[in-house]
């Protein structure tokens, strides 16, 4: 396993044959393994006002906006972090004589907001990669 170091103080560790990046302009850090159509998508957030961090009433409403209407609720509670409150989303699409499986999970807290997408052809694989959400560490 890498442990990845992420903007906002936060880490995961993904298996070794997987690549990373930060894509600067989405502010995205990107993960997929080799020959994978698998891609896992993770958006840290941080907003204060003055030295107060945001309530975090606006960070979950900040993330859930991000959320498609067609994107159906589903337990969380696996993927629980002390601290923070957990959203989980699933939703599928067909596109190019394909169906897109996407699952959203959001961690929120005072002034915190994490935001992952997992995003592939299989929807077997997708939940598979919750797996590795037991990784994730707030290091602040």
């Amino acid at each position: 396993m890498i442990t990845y170091r992420l903007p906002c103080d936060w880490e995961i560790s993904l298996p070794d044959h997987w690549q990373g990046e930060y894509d600067r302009k989405s502010g995205q850090c990107v993960f997929y393994p080799e020959n994978s159509d698998l891609t896992i998508r993770i958006t840290p957030f941080h907003a204060e006002k003055d030295g107060i961090p945001a309530p975090a009433e606006v960070m979950e409403k900040a993330y859930r906006n991000t959320i498609p209407a067609s994107a159906m609720e589903r337990d969380a509670n696996p993927y629980h972090l002390n601290g923070f409150t957990v959203k989980r989303y699933e939703n599928a699409w067909e596109e190019n004589h394909r169906t897109v499986h996407v699952i959203d999970v959001g961690y929120y807290a005072a002034g915190e907001l994490l935001s992952i997408s997992i995003w592939g052809t299989s929807k077997a694989a997708c939940e598979n990669c919750l797996d590795l959400l037991q990784t994730l560490r707030f290091k602040r």
